[in-house]
């Protein structure tokens, strides 16, 4: 008995220390830094330590994710010279290795500047800044690529159908896409045009059905320009972090409908850069990045009840942070801070919501991407 016993204690104590353990991917700026590709750590959440496990060579992989079986790594190559589409790699265990490749066909659609990625199982769909598309790459069964299966071109769609306005007046910016909690639709946001399109998710290597505008800022004195956005765990709500007016918008989601229900200033910077956004895993609070004045985090409480924030500090960071994420406990948000080389790393008060700088980074050239398995 006694041998059982500390038999079960064994075995707890080992499902303990393997739940602090996660594995991080990082996506980098190659150019003019000592970057050189995708990079796969180890993060121990007792100690908040990092170890450099891999690394696979790729040119400016400033977006990172993974298939739901995290057996296959996806990234942009974000170039706007020829060299822009998107690469796949084999994760196994603590090794990366290069898979495949595909360029965005210039002769085919604009889609220059790949700066996010969207997995629908059999397709990557990636966001395209400059060109304002969005493409679709079909996937074979390894995860390599077949080839560009389908492509949105939001400026001949305004030009034709729904402004008329020329490409020069209103320049469309692509910076993310999301799926809807109900997998119904996929939205897209529009930073240069100021709106977000959702598409009818369709199943196969076609995903993006019929397409419209779900929402679309109404005060043009202001730009907001639309960059990243999440949904609440319960799937009743959204958030949208706008890059160049600093503003949050919380939104009401209803079978594809988005209905505004607040609008506030994320910070006071006026730095216009905001970055990304990210919830809580309680579903307590929510965190936008900031960046080109006073960089950091900002922190809001969200009312469970209503969906609306409330905002419950600020925290500076290093120079010019990106992406961000929270490990999967709650316990610590690391910021990914491209000028200083680094991702800090900061500890989560889970009554507050504030963050308190642990002191510890992880040292990699240009980072922009943080993605935590």
């Amino acid at each position: 008995m006694k041998k059982t016993v500390l038999a079960l204690i064994g075995l707890t104590a080992a499902m303990t220390i393997h739940a602090q353990e996660y594995r991080l991917l990082v996506g980098t700026y190659t150019e003019k830094s000592s970057a050189e590709g995708v990079y796969l750590y180890s993060f121990d959440s007792k100690h908040a330590d990092a170890t450099l496990l891999d690394m696979a060579p790729s040119g400016n992989p400033s977006f990172v994710i993974t298939n739901p079986e995290q057996t296959r790594v996806y990234c942009v190559n974000e170039f706007n010279d020829g060299r822009q589409g998107v690469s796949s790699f084999i994760l196994e265990g603590n090794t990366l290795k290069g898979l495949d490749s595909a360029v965005i066909p210039k002769d085919q659609v604009d889609g220059e500047d790949p700066c996010n990625l969207l997995y629908t199982g059999e397709t990557i769909i990636s966001s395209n800044y400059t060109g304002g598309s969005v493409t679709a790459f079909a996937l074979n069964e390894d995860g390599g690529f077949i080839g560009m299966s389908q492509y949105f071109s939001c400026n001949a769609e305004y030009t034709q159908v729904i402004t008329g306005l020329s490409l020069g007046e209103t320049p469309a910016h692509m910076h993310c896409a999301v799926t809807s909690p109900d997998g119904k639709y996929i939205f897209v946001t529009n930073l240069g045009m100021d709106c977000i399109h959702r598409f009818v998710r369709t199943e196969g290597i076609h995903p993006l059905g019929n397409s419209t505008v779900a929402w679309k800022n109404g005060g043009p004195l202001v730009k907001f320009g639309p960059r990243h956005m999440v949904f609440s765990q319960d799937g009743k709500y959204a958030y949208l972090l706008c890059e160049l007016g600093d503003k949050l918008v919380v939104f009401e989601y209803d079978n594809g409908e988005l209905a505004p229900i607040q609008t506030l200033t994320a910070y006071k910077g006026k730095g216009h850069g905001s970055a990304d956004i990210h919830i809580s895993p309680d579903g307590r609070f929510l965190y936008t990045s900031h960046r080109l004045k006073e960089d950091g985090i900002a922190i809001f409480s969200i009312n469970q009840a209503t969906g609306k924030v409330k905002k419950a500090g600020y925290q500076p960071t290093g120079r010019h942070p990106r992406n961000f994420a929270i490990t999967p406990d709650g316990n610590w948000l690391l910021c990914a801070c491209r000028d200083d080389n680094r991702i800090e790393i900061y500890s989560i008060d889970k009554k507050t919501g504030t963050l308190t700088s642990s002191g510890k980074a992880i040292e990699v050239g240009a980072p922009v991407c943080v993605q935590i398995l």
